[in-house]
């Protein structure tokens, strides 16, 4: 979810404070309540300031939204999971936000006309998908956890499946070119989309195009095709 070239400049001030705090978690168990009440102040400071935020903050404000959050709906542990009210207050809290990281640009104009984008641009939209597809994640999880209905997130069709691990992990921007190149002239008839995902039951036969996708994805993408 969180990009390399996220972090070429040092890590973003969401994320460091993230860091902060979840190492503090992580000393102090899940017992503290100071922590999680610290932890909701976070993600509250965040979701109040977040329309001033540059594109790059925003991101990583909602990325560290994204850990955090994590921890106080699924840690458990010793300390009581949040009151539901709270956890919707929480859960509205974190679609604002996705929705103005999404108003930010999801697809690169490249990719929708099948050409090579540059490396940074396509690096920070894909993170950008990513942390979307875990915000939607979260909320699904949350639901089945506590016996709602599941969520149909039929918006996230059009968006591209995430990327494939050799494309996502390279650092190198030559190396990168070279393997987009060739993952594109692999993929003629387009990026595989969010979409044809949603219909796959367990145990059904996969067509060509989904094994393709399959077989290059990493544990990210395993993820997103499992809770489908």
């Amino acid at each position: 979810m969180i990009h390399e070239l996220q972090l070429k400049d040092g890590i973003p001030a969401p994320l460091a404070n993230c860091c902060s705090l979840v190492e503090t978690w992580a000393e102090e168990g899940s017992s503290s309540g100071l922590i999680q009440l610290s932890m909701i102040n976070e993600v509250e400071r965040m979701s109040c300031e977040h329309r001033s935020y540059d594109d790059a903050t925003l991101l990583s404000a909602v990325q560290s939204t994204v850990l955090l959050l994590i921890i106080l709906l699924f840690a458990g542990g010793a300390q009581p999971a949040l009151p539901v009210d709270q956890a919707v207050r929480l859960l509205i809290v974190m679609r604002e936000m996705k929705h103005r990281l999404a108003g930010t640009g999801l697809f690169l104009e490249q990719e929708i006309r099948h050409l090579s984008p540059k490396w940074a641009e396509w690096a920070i939209v894909s993170a950008k998908r990513r942390t979307i597809l875990a915000l939607h994640h979260i909320e699904w999880a949350w639901c089945v956890l506590n016996g709602y209905p599941e969520l149909i997130c039929l918006e996230l069709g059009p968006l591209p499946t995430p990327a494939p691990k050799h494309l996502w992990q390279e650092q190198n921007e030559r190396v990168w070119d070279a393997s987009y190149q060739k993952w594109r002239a692999h993929w003629k008839g387009g990026y595989y989309a969010m979409a044809k995902l949603f219909p796959i039951q367990a145990g059904a036969e996969l067509d060509v195009r989904t094994e393709s996708w399959l077989a290059e994805a990493d544990e990210y993408g395993l993820m997103i095709m499992a809770e489908g």
